[in-house]
């Protein structure tokens, strides 16, 4: 008989909307305990998740992130240049990383996912200092981020709140993108870097991305007015953004970003400090996820 994977899950107790917070009961409910031995470690802080598992990579052979993108950013930190895989059970806002992994949303087909044990190596993206293997960007999907992080209540109608009161103060920004010895001068409300197709609950900004094809999309969206917006939200929502007049897009292995201004940026959803340029490079297939 195969020897038991041992599994450490990183439960974010703040991830998210439900009324009923991820408790172990559910571990012991749907995990498979005859091919899985667990333990259940909810983080204290931002960056708690990452902390945890690399003071306890050893003791593990997968790490599995219980909350949204942000929960998975500090998992997915934890077990790079390791041999140890990482997995899902998403909870957050809006689970991007596992809807494009087709990870099912609720707990019950969440573990069913985990209980298969299927591993892919998949890419992930060093970002200046830090690292994605979602979406980042700057401008005003940013913004909207730095905002979001400080409300009360999240979730979808909170953040589209935030977006509306965001949007009449944004405008186009002058960037350079440099890539392969050439650069081209844009201008740019919001530039967005992904890794997988979407921001999460199905908004979809880079229809054509892929998570194992060595590159990162840049994703360059013009200023827009109010009558563009429910178009756009068609485009977003229907996989067809990059088909907008107001997008351009670059595929690329690694890419310098620049603005003369510094502009907000986020990683993975979370808000990070404004900067004045993004260095981008993909790691082909450098991290493993169970899905």
């Amino acid at each position: 008989m195969p020897r038991k994977k041992k599994i450490l899950f990183i439960v974010n107790p703040t991830a998210g909307t439900r009324t009923h917070k991820f408790e172990e009961a559910l571990i012991s409910k749907w995990l498979d305990h005859e091919r899985f031995d667990y333990e259940m470690h909810v983080t204290r802080h931002a960056g708690d998740g990452t902390e945890t598992i690399q003071k306890r990579i050893a003791e593990f052979d997968g790490f599995i992130a219980v909350g949204g993108d942000g929960t998975v950013n500090e998992v997915f930190k934890g077990v790079l240049d390791s041999k140890k895989w990482f997995g899902v059970v998403p909870s957050g806002s809006g689970n991007g990383l596992a809807r494009t992994l087709n990870i099912p949303m609720n707990i019950e087909g969440a573990f069913q996912t985990l209980n298969k044990g299927k591993v892919r190596s998949i890419d992930y993206v060093k970002i200046n200092d830090d690292s994605f293997v979602n979406v980042a960007g700057i401008g005003f999907d940013a913004k909207v981020a730095h905002k979001f992080k400080n409300l009360k209540v999240r979730g979808l109608k909170s953040y589209a709140k935030v977006t509306l009161q965001e949007f009449g103060k944004s405008k186009d920004r002058p960037i350079k993108i440099s890539f392969k010895g050439k650069t081209f001068k844009e201008k740019a409300m919001m530039v967005s870097f992904a890794n997988s197709t979407q921001f999460g609950n199905n908004a979809f900004i880079a229809p054509k991305a892929e998570l194992d094809d060595g590159k990162v999309n840049i994703v360059v969206l013009k200023k827009f007015q109010w009558l563009d917006v429910p178009f756009l939200v068609w485009q977003l929502f229907s996989k067809s953004i990059h088909q907008s007049r107001l997008q351009k897009e670059y595929a690329v292995k690694k890419a310098t970003i620049e603005s003369k201004k510094g502009i907000y940026l986020h990683i993975d959803g979370e808000a990070r400090a404004k900067v004045n340029k993004v260095k981008l490079k993909v790691v082909r297939k450098g991290v493993k996820v169970i899905a």
